[in-house]
C-alpha cells in the first residue's frame, strides 16, 4: 500500500500507514531553479530523511525539468534538452547509490509534454515529457532508454538476444 507524498517527511500524515513511501521532488526546478550543483545533496538528504524516520523503501514518483524540444545553450539553462540532460543524470546518481539501501523505483514525469491550463508559469503546457506533444524524442528518451537498458542488463533476466549493447 502506499501513496504519493509531496508533504514534508516530519509533517506527513500519512507515511505510517503505507508498505512503500512515495516521493515527488523537483530539486534545481521549482527549488533553487537553475543550480544544478544542489540535486545530489538535496535528494540524498530528502531520502536520508524519509528512511531514517520511517524504515521503509521509496520510490521517486515525480522528478525531472521542463523542455522545449530542440532548444540548446552552452552552458545549460533551464528549458533546454542539456539542462534536463544534467538533471536526470543527477538523480541517476543519487537513485543508484540508493537503490543498493532503500530506494526500490523511480518514476519520471512525464512521458510526453502536455497542455494545461494558460498561466504565467507554463508556456504552452507541461514540457517535462521526455517526448514532445508530437512524440517526438527530446534528448532525455535517450538518456532513460541507455538507463532502463542497463538495468535490465544487471538484472541478469533478459534473454542473451534482447541484451542492448
Amino acid at each position: 500500500v502506499t501513496f504519493v507524498s509531496n508533504s514534508n517527511f516530519n509533517r506527513d500524515k500519512g507515511a505510517p500507514y503505507v508498505d512503500v513511501i512515495c516521493v515527488n521532488s523537483y530539486f534545481s526546478w521549482y527549488h533553487d531553479p537553475g543550480h544544478l550543483e544542489v540535486i545530489q545533496i538535496q535528494l540524498n538528504t530528502q531520502f536520508e530523511d524519509w528512511y531514517k524516520k520511517y524504515q521503509k523503501p521509496i520510490i521517486q514518483s515525480e522528478y525531472g525539468a521542463d523542455v522545449v524540444p530542440g532548444l540548446h545553450s552552452d552552458p545549460p539553462m533551464m528549458f533546454t534538452e542539456e539542462y534536463q540532460k544534467i538533471v536526470l543524470q543527477e538523480y541517476h546518481a543519487v537513485f543508484d547509490r540508493k537503490r543498493k539501501e532503500y530506494v526500490v523505483g523511480e518514476l519520471i514525469w512525464n512521458f510526453a509534454d502536455f497542455m494545461t491550463a494558460q498561466s504565467t508559469t507554463r508556456v504552452v503546457g507541461n514540457k517535462k515529457g521526455i517526448f514532445s506533444r508530437q512524440r517526438q524524442p527530446k534528448t532525455g528518451a535517450f538518456i532513460l532508454r541507455d538507463r532502463y537498458w542497463k538495468l535490465a542488463n544487471e538484472t541478469r533476466r533478459l534473454p542473451l538476444a534482447a541484451r542492448y549493447p
